[in-house]
């Protein structure tokens, strides 16, 4: 019973050992800012940029870009995508060859005005290489942001359509000037 008992706590002793080593929660790779995982607030948008550079200044400026794109995708982004699937056997019965080809092509674009974002934290890795920062933004900003761009894309619209319909009535203005004036006539003495 003793032997059973030694052998039972040798094996409770390897499994805590060897078995059940686990990071304490939220604990992540070092070259990852603690704060990666961690979600925004219901009413905020967060846009994480990273950058590496010998240069500070042009550090923190691609990140801040980089975040800001982050934000500005999750706003409006156009993606466009094309697939592209290719094949071809050739050949007698006993001898074919054959051809297979497969392509993907995607682009995205964004495009916003960011007004009301502004940068949160930033994060250096420990060798002092890369600047993590997040950059956040208001929903109720970013709603304004989309509002403001969608009515002045209307009011642009709206001004060439004018300018477009002010043009064909002095066309059409014209047109009816020369229809019914007539030509001049020399005045004889």
């Amino acid at each position: 019973m003793k032997k059973g008992f030694i052998a039972f706590l040798a094996l409770v002793l390897a499994f805590s050992a060897f078995g059940c080593k686990s990071s304490p929660e939220g604990v992540s790779d070092p070259s990852m800012p603690p704060w990666i995982n961690e979600q925004p607030p219901e009413d905020m948008l967060w846009g994480i940029g990273v950058a590496d550079s010998a240069q500070v200044q042009m550090r923190m400026t691609m990140a801040d870009s980089r975040a800001r794109q982050d934000i500005a995708r999750q706003i409006q982004t156009l993606a466009q995508g094309m697939v592209t699937d290719y094949a071809r056997e050739a050949g007698g019965i006993d001898n074919t060859a054959a051809l297979q080809f497969a392509e993907s092509v995607s682009r995205q674009v964004a495009q916003a005005n960011l007004q009301g974002a502004v940068r949160d934290v930033m994060w250096n890795t420990p060798d002092n290489k890369t600047l993590w920062v997040r950059i956040k933004m208001s929903k109720s900003d970013a709603a304004k942001t989309a509002a403001d761009q969608a009515s002045k894309a209307i009011e642009s619209e709206a001004a060439r359509y004018a300018e477009f319909k002010a043009m064909d009535a002095l066309k059409m203005m014209d047109s009816a000037l020369d229809k019914y004036s007539s030509s001049p006539q020399p005045v004889m003495k």
